[in-house]
């Protein structure tokens, strides 16, 4: 029996190549997606996507693809102001040198800057949705900058009974257990929340294990996702194993009975095939930050198992993680690099697939963040988070296959317009709710002002005159 179904809606976005992310994955050469208020209608071709409903307003892709919105499953939003400002010659144990002066020198409007350029710089490349790892400030920060710019986004606290230095210390394991349930009733989840806590932890040892049960006990009480950064170097990976008595990091992790569907472990750079049978039976999600690793040297091509832990079905997400690591928010760019430096080390083809690529940077994000229900894909009864990208480029010819395309070469440079939440957010390249030249202005105030209480001085290696 038919549905009768409202012809009146909000948005058609018409006269695309739809890559729905669906459980068909089909792609729709002429297709279109009816909106209603925040939600998708429908997904289908134009012709007969049309023909159904009267809409308020019409946009026209011109032959552009249309794709759910990329999904950053790590990114921290606060450090974003310090980019480019670590050199090659570093170590990457050296990264605290800067860290350190930048995180205790920072003040709320630089923590509002650094927020801000994050958030502008993953509407241009096409991210809809994110998680953050903990900001600098109160979570409510941040979560204003992500409500003024209108993108979706889980954020966090710093949250660490066992931090790495005395002055970034936010107090003893109650006192952080606090700060979890505190941000999580300030930012509930819910069905139409555009910014929403998660239960962040520092991870890496960063934690007691007690401040790790007891914060997933509230996941689980809440229902929301809790994530930490795991495994990311050598030196992590010996302190984790002297401190769990010689086990490994994931097998540490199931004694304490953590791992699970609500639980994403970030980096995962270091794990032993024993740890992956155990991620895979528990079904633990995994964030993978190709470009932070590769950046600074960390060894991901050789010692990750991410091929493995595709195939073994652990449900697998793409991170940028900061602006000193990858250096740059775009997922376009981190699933291209997803599915390239594991087949070079290994000399196969493939290892990861331009398809499987696309799920990690877009239904499996969503998946990680616990909000597969929500978005992801274009489907019906979804929000309505999508990107269009203006064909009128070079890197989109020919175009033949719409999905190597996407990964291998035009990625996000076309990134024409994006909507959130059934509201166009970036359209024709301009953002609609913020003056984007005004904030670059505040910006580049906010960073001069840091580094020069900071005492920073420029480390270039050519002469700057």
């Amino acid at each position: 029996m038919s549905q009768e179904r409202d012809p009146s809606i909000d948005l058609l976005v018409v006269h695309g190549v739809v890559v729905t992310m669906d459980d068909q994955r089909r792609i729709f050469a002429d297709g279109a997606v009816a909106i209603k208020e925040s939600r998708i209608i429908e997904v289908g071709s134009t012709a007969e996507i049309s023909k159904k409903y009267q809409s308020k307003r019409v946009l026209d892709a011109g032959g552009g693809v249309i794709q759910p919105g990329f999904v950053d499953a790590h990114v921290h939003l606060s450090q974003h102001l310090g980019r480019g400002t670590i050199p090659d010659s570093w170590p990457e144990e050296k990264e605290h040198d800067q860290w350190l002066p930048y995180w205790t020198t920072m003040n709320e409007e630089e923590g509002y800057c650094s927020a801000m350029l994050a958030c502008l710089e993953m509407v241009r490349n096409g991210t809809t949705s994110f998680c953050d790892s903990g900001g600098r400030f109160a979570g409510e920060l941040n979560a204003a900058v992500v409500e003024k710019v209108g993108l979706r986004g889980m954020v966090a606290e710093v949250c660490w009974d066992r931090p790495p230095h005395a002055e970034v210390s936010v107090g003893d394991t109650d006192a952080c257990l606090q700060r979890l349930e505190r941000l999580a009733k300030a930012l509930p989840a819910g069905p139409e929340a555009r910014v929403w806590a998660g239960v962040g932890m520092a991870g890496m040892g960063g934690g007691s294990d007690r401040l790790l049960v007891e914060g997933k006990k509230l996941a689980d009480r809440l229902d929301l996702t809790m994530e930490m950064h795991q495994s990311f170097g050598a030196s992590d990976v010996a302190r984790y194993r002297e401190y769990a008595g010689g086990k490994t990091a994931v097998e540490h992790l199931a004694d304490l009975g953590i791992l699970g569907p609500n639980l994403m472990l970030v980096h995962m750079i270091r794990t032993e095939p024993e740890e992956v049978e155990l991620l895979a039976r528990s079904g633990t999600h995994i964030c993978h930050c190709p470009a932070a690793s590769t950046r600074v040297a960390m060894g991901v091509s050789r010692l990750g198992h991410f091929p493995e832990m595709v195939n073994r079905g652990i449900n697998v997400a793409l991170g940028s993680d900061s602006g000193n690591y990858s250096d740059y928010f775009d997922v376009g760019r981190q699933a291209y690099l997803a599915a390239t430096i594991h087949r070079e080390f290994k000399g196969e083809m493939p290892t990861i697939t331009a398809e499987q690529a696309l799920e990690m940077a877009t239904i499996n994000g969503a998946l990680a963040l616990g909000q597969g229900e929500r978005i992801g894909s274009l489907e019906a009864g979804k929000q309505a988070d999508l990107v269009l990208h203006a064909y009128a480029r070079p890197e989109w010819r020919p175009g033949l296959d719409v999905v190597n395309s996407l990964v291998y070469s035009a990625q996000s440079v076309a990134v024409d317009t994006v909507i959130v939440g059934g509201e166009i957010i970036l359209e024709n390249g301009r953002f609609k709710r913020v003056d984007e030249e005004a904030e670059y202005r505040r910006i580049d105030r906010a960073a001069r002002e840091l580094y020069q209480r900071m005492g920073w001085r420029d480390r270039a290696r050519w002469p700057v005159l």
